[in-house]
């Protein structure tokens, strides 16, 4: 046996076997995109009058909050007067002002402004994503009730759809988009109305109308949300509340009637669970599929609910001021106990997961 030659070769696939075993071992370390990587955002609508629109952000554990994040990260600048809605596609945050007219588009970690877009806008409400397009509802409650459609591209201009009584929550579901196009208005003595009772389901692929959905004649629909692919939309009168869940491909719905639970106003589905407020701020939840109407709501929140989300577990509250700072509540989604609260800015509408 030839040592000298053997030798060499042992030392070779050991110097191997120990480079292989470190590659292994290495490990690699995953740089945070931005400060706002993890977390809520909360939208803070702005005193309408007076340009105070601004957006504040809490950490997942809500250890931290700060607030005015707009314009600590671009430099001073004053976002508007009123910010409706944000909206979320990629790495970027889409943030749709109806006061002025116009959706600022941030990086969505940092918060830096990447661009204004200005065309066409109206009376700005709500945006929703599909493919390569994005879709913002516009009621100036006059003469422009409309969907425009954007190149999330290069922000370009598309179409406007119009529409002919309202144009206000809009979703995608199943790749479809679904736009509100009934809601509630008021007769002389301010007394609330329904307009009509339509959702709308518009093919992206044509950017046209694909189906008209007539639900029945209950109350006045009052909001709009998207979940596993359907849509449900909510109405409610002054005895009982509907939940319709809406197939965007046939149009086709079925119906959860909330009997007994009157004025229901805001709708959010979380974990297959049903979670709804009232006119009264009464929040009680339920099992999506189930048939049996709550008794009685997981909690009362205080002061003028204007914020209604549910997160990770966690019902998200605003006690909303126009005039000063607003005031959020954090609750358990299980049992209804307060985790948090604290001070945001003025008017605050939404809370978003980052």
């Amino acid at each position: 046996m030839n040592i000298r030659k053997i030798l060499p070769l042992a030392l070779v696939s050991t110097f191997l076997f120990n480079i292989a075993c470190s590659s292994d071992d290495e490990i690699i370390e995953t740089q945070p995109k931005g400060a706002y990587q993890e977390g809520i955002f909360i939208s803070n609508e702005g005193g309408f009058t007076t340009p105070t629109a601004e957006v504040s952000f809490t950490s997942n554990d809500l250890s931290t909050v700060g607030n005015k994040i707009y314009s600590a990260n671009n430099n001073g600048e004053v976002l508007g007067n009123v910010l409706q809605t944000i909206g979320f596609n990629g790495d970027y945050a889409y943030l749709v002002s109806n006061v002025p007219n116009k959706i600022d588009i941030v990086n969505r970690y940092t918060f830096k402004k990447q661009t204004t877009v200005t065309s066409n806008l109206d009376g700005a409400r709500y945006i929703a994503f599909s493919g390569s397009q994005y879709y913002v509802t516009n009621n100036n409650f006059n003469n422009s009730i409309k969907l425009n459609v954007y190149s999330t591209d290069n922000n370009s201009f598309v179409k406007s759809i119009s529409f002919s009584r309202a144009a206000e929550k809009v979703v995608e579901a199943n790749g479809n988009i679904v736009v509100q196009t009934d809601g509630i208005t008021y007769d002389a003595n301010y007394n609330e109305l329904p307009t009509g009772y339509t959702v709308t389901i518009v093919k992206p692929s044509t950017n046209t109308v694909d189906k008209t959905v007539t639900l029945p004649s209950n109350g006045i629909i009052r909001d709009l949300v998207s979940y596993n692919g359907d849509a449900y939309a909510l109405a409610s009168d002054n005895t009982n509340s509907y939940i319709y869940k809406i197939n965007s491909a046939s149009g086709a719905f079925t119906t959860t009637t909330l009997t007994g639970i009157p004025k229901v106003q805001r709708l959010k589905i979380e974990s297959n669970k049903f979670y709804f407020v009232n006119s009264t701020n009464k929040i009680y939840s339920m099992d999506i599929n189930s048939t049996t109407v709550p008794t009685a709501p997981l909690l009362t929140a205080p002061g003028y609910l204007y914020g209604f989300n549910v997160i990770d577990g966690r019902i998200y509250t605003s006690d909303a001021s126009f005039t000063a700072d607003s005031k959020v509540y954090v609750y358990s989604a299980s049992n209804g106990s307060l985790i948090k609260s604290f001070n945001t800015g003025i008017g605050t509408n939404g809370f978003y997961k980052n």
